[in-house]
C-alpha cells in the first residue's frame, strides 16, 4: 500500500504507503477466510496469516523481553521489496528487486539458505521514486504460490522449485486501465486472495472490472465486476448474516460481492481525500471495521440483510483512528491502531464499541504490527521490533530490539513455528520466539 509525496499543484505528502496494509482481529473466529484452504499448524501462507487477519493462535511464545531477549537465527539479504512474508512448510517467500528486475524469492525455513527466484518483470518503481519492488504479498494454496506483481503480472508457481505454471497481465486480461506513470500512482499492491477454484485481484477499472477473478488452474478470467476506484487494499473471503461473500476496499467505497458471480450484495462508500484507501477491513461477526488515513478516519458497521435486502448501518463514525498503512487490531473489544499520516504517528486505544480513544502514546511512533497471546508485536519504521501489552491500562511495552533492520521498515511481520520473520528494504530476519 502506498501512500503519496504528492507533486505538481497538491500539498506535498512527506510519506508513501509502500507497506502492505494489515487489519487484525482477536479471538480468531471461524468466519474468516471462508472458503479457502485449511493450512498446516504453524504456517503464515499469505497477507496476514492463516485467518488474513494478522493473529497467530500460536502459544507458549517468549514475549517478555526484557527477561529472555530473542535470538537471531538467520539473516538473508533478497533486495529492496514492500511485500509481506509468507511461511509454509520448510519454505519462505517474499518479493523483491534485484538489479533492473523484480522477484519472488524463496528460503530455506530451517537455514535462511535461498532455494530459488522467479522472476516477475521488469524492476518496478513509481513516478514518485518512494520506493522499489513489489509490493503484494504471495499466497500459497497447497503446492501452489499465486503473485501479483506491482505492474500487473499475476501468475502462478510451484511452491517447491519456482517453476511458472501461468502467467497474465490483469489489466490487459480485464480492460482495466494500467495506471502506470501515473503521478499518484504507486503500484498493484493488493495481495491476491484464493477462493475455492478462484483468484481474486482489484485492478481498478471503472468498466465493471473493479474486482476480477481468475481461475487458479489456469489464469482465464472467470468473472469482472464493479466500476470503484483502485485501492491498495487486499480482499477478503467472509460470512456476514450467514452469507459467504467476499469484502473489497476500493479506493472509495468498501463491497460485499457474491464471490461465484461478483455481484455487489452491498456498498458502503468510505474514502480519504486521495481515494487512497490501503487497509483491509475487519470483520467482527455481523460487524466491519474500516479505517484510513488524510482525514478519512474509522467507521464501525453493522451489516444485516432481510429478504435478500443488504443493509449497512454505522455504529459510530470517527477520525479519532486514522490509519495509514497499518491496520488496527482488536483484541478485547479495544482496537490498536497506528494513527497519524504526514506528522507524527501514535498508538492508539480506541474503545470497540463507542469508538471513543482510551489511550495514546508515542511509541512505536510509525509502525505495523500483528497480535499472538494478547500482545502486539510492532515493527517500527526504524527498524526497531517492540512487544507491548494489549490493555486498557495504558502503553506497557515488555521489551524492544533496537536496530533489528537498517533500513525503511514498513512490511507486516510474520509469524509462524515459534518463529518471527521481519524484513526491510535489504534485509530478512529470522527471530526465535520460543521459550527455552
Amino acid at each position: 500500500m502506498l501512500c503519496p509525496y504528492l507533486r505538481g499543484g497538491l500539498q506535498p505528502l512527506k510519506w508513501c504507503i509502500l507497506a502492505l496494509c494489515s487489519l487484525h482481529i482477536s479471538p480468531l473466529s471461524n468466519w474468516a477466510q471462508e472458503g479457502t484452504t485449511t493450512f498446516p499448524k504453524h504456517s503464515w501462507p499469505q497477507f496476514l496469516g492463516p485467518m488474513r487477519n494478522g493473529h497467530s493462535s500460536e502459544g507458549d511464545l517468549n514475549l517478555d523481553w526484557s527477561t529472555q531477549p530473542p535470538r537471531t537465527k538467520w539473516i538473508a539479504e533478497p533486495g529492496a521489496g514492500y511485500t509481506s512474508i509468507a511461511v509454509f512448510q520448510q519454505r519462505v517467500f517474499l518479493g523483491a528487486q534485484r538489479g533492473d528486475s523484480d522477484f519472488v524469492v524463496c528460503y530455506n525455513r530451517a537455514t535462511g539458505r535461498e532455494e530459488w527466484a522467479y522472476v516477475i518483470g521488469r524492476g518496478y518503481q513509481d513516478v514518485q521514486q518512494q520506493g522499489p519492488g513489489p509490493r503484494a504479498t504471495p499466497t500459497i494454496d497447497g503446492d501452489y504460490l499465486y503473485g501479483l506483481g506491482p505492474a500487473g503480472h499475476l501468475f502462478c508457481l510451484t511452491a517447491a522449485d519456482g517453476r511458472e505454471v501461468w502467467k497474465v497481465n490483469v489489466f490487459k486480461e480485464t480492460g482495466a486501465k494500467d495506471p502506470a506513470g501515473e503521478n499518484l500512482y504507486w503500484g498493484m499492491s493488493g495481495s491476491p486472495l484464493i477462493f475455492g477454484n478462484l483468484v481474486i485481484c482489484q485492478p481498478g477499472g471503472d468498466r465493471d472490472n473493479s474486482v476480477a477473478a481468475f481461475d487458479k488452474e489456469t489464469g482465464e478470467v472467470v468473472w469482472k465486476a464493479a466500476s470503484d476506484y483502485r485501492s491498495y487494499a487486499s480482499p477478503l473471503a467472509i460470512s456476514l448474516a450467514g452469507r459467504k461473500q467476499l469484502l473489497c476496499y476500493a479506493g472509495d467505497a468498501l463491497l460485499g460481492m457474491q464471490p461465484s458471480t461478483g455481484h455487489i450484495l452491498w456498498r458502503y462508500p468510505h474514502q480519504n481525500q486521495y481515494k487512497c484507501n490501503c487497509a483491509t477491513p475487519v470483520v467482527l461477526g455481523n460487524r466491519v471495521l474500516v479505517s484510513t488515513a488524510y482525514g478519512g478516519g474509522s467507521a464501525l458497521l453493522n451489516v444485516t440483510t432481510t429478504d435478500k435486502r443488504w443493509s449497512v448501518h454505522e455504529r459510530w463514525n470517527s477520525r479519532r483512528l486514522q490509519s495509514l498503512f497499518t491496520t488496527p487490531i482488536v483484541i478485547d473489544n479495544l482496537i490498536f491502531g497506528c494513527h497519524g499520516d504526514l506528522g507524527i504517528c501514535t498508538l492508539r486505544c480506541l474503545d470497540l464499541a463507542t469508538g471513543k480513544l482510551v489511550w495514546t502514546a508515542r511509541e512505536p511512533g510509525r509502525c505495523t504490527m500483528i497480535a499472538a497471546e494478547r500482545h502486539l508485536i510492532c515493527l517500527s519504521e526504524d527498524g526497531t521490533l517492540r512487544v507491548v501489552k494489549a490493555t486498557r491500562d495504558g502503553y506497557l511495552e515488555r521489551g524492544k530490539i533496537d536496530g533489528l533492520l537498517r533500513a525503511k521498515s514498513w512490511a507486516t511481520p510474520a509469524l509462524a513455528g515459534g518463529h518471527l520473520f521481519a524484513r526491510d528494504q535489504q534485509r530478512l530476519v529470522c527471530l526465535d520466539l520460543q521459550r527455552n
